[in-house]
């Protein structure tokens, strides 16, 4: 080993999605507006910005297609709240669910909640940031930032009677081919990573983002790779800070994965 750098290896998934149109914005996978994408950044061509933004709500998707998921294999997993009940009294909790961190608190840890984690443990999945800029623009788009299509779906609610226009709005949408990336920070069973896999198999029935029921949110997953990663940084003689990464396909354990859940 090189003792002028430095390592680390970790795995992770990287999962390839296409979709026609997604509206994704704050809140979990099956709400939010769109036009409340974050703006984080913009670089000048030609007079012209190339806005970029974050999709949202992907951890989200992933967590509600595992509640979905377990449920129907008859196994009880966290929701996504810790409140079981309302003021007056009345049940929260759809039935086949514990409320976020319960099972810890009784020493019978579900599956989600190994994984995803809750104020009372942390997770042991780091979702990368998804951040998209419009295909159209022709400026230097950093190695980080992915192109789709990008887009504004101009809409108005009319009234009853006279048909005029109460209400005019836009919804920012996107389409094409995206990655996300998770990374374990740390190790993971056969039975979390076969959990975690058919979820993300799953994801597509639930529909990623808003306006899923106007045909928006469609998805498909085209290709979903665990990999080990082994990343190291070092100087050039310049001072020039060279990362590498070197990466390795782990199909076995994908396969060992997804025969050991459901037990």
């Amino acid at each position: 080993m090189d003792k002028n750098v430095i390592n680390r290896k970790f795995k992770r998934l990287v999962i390839t999605i296409e979709t026609p149109q997604a509206k994704t914005g704050n809140g979990p996978a099956v709400g939010g507006k769109v036009n409340n994408l974050m703006l984080i950044g913009a670089e000048e061509n030609n007079g012209k910005e190339g806005k970029k933004y974050l999709i949202k709500g992907l951890r989200g998707w992933i967590n509600h297609a595992m509640m979905t998921l377990a449920k129907q294999e008859g196994i009880e997993v966290c929701h996504t709240s810790e409140k079981t009940e309302t003021q007056k009294g009345e049940s929260l909790l759809p039935e086949g669910f514990h409320s976020l961190g319960k099972c810890l608190e009784h020493k019978n840890e579900c599956v989600k909640h190994k994984l995803m984690g809750s104020f009372a443990k942390a997770s042991k999945l780091r979702f990368e940031p998804v951040i998209i800029i419009s295909k159209a623009y022709k400026g230097k788009i950093p190695e980080e930032v992915q192109s789709v299509h990008i887009a504004t779906d101009n809409r108005n609610a009319l009234m009853q009677q006279s048909k005029t226009a109460i209400q005019d709005f836009g919804e920012r949408y996107f389409a094409g081919e995206f990655e996300l990336k998770i990374e374990f920070l740390k190790e993971v069973t056969k039975e979390e990573l076969g959990f975690l896999l058919k979820a993300i198999l799953y994801a597509p029935e639930i529909g990623l983002g808003s306006a899923s029921n106007n045909g928006a949110g469609k998805t498909k997953m085209l290709k979903v790779i665990l990999q080990e990663v082994v990343r190291s940084r070092g100087f050039d003689r310049q001072g020039k800070v060279i990362e590498e990464e070197k990466t390795r396909n782990l199909w076995k354990e994908m396969e060992e994965g997804l025969a050991a859940w459901p037990a």
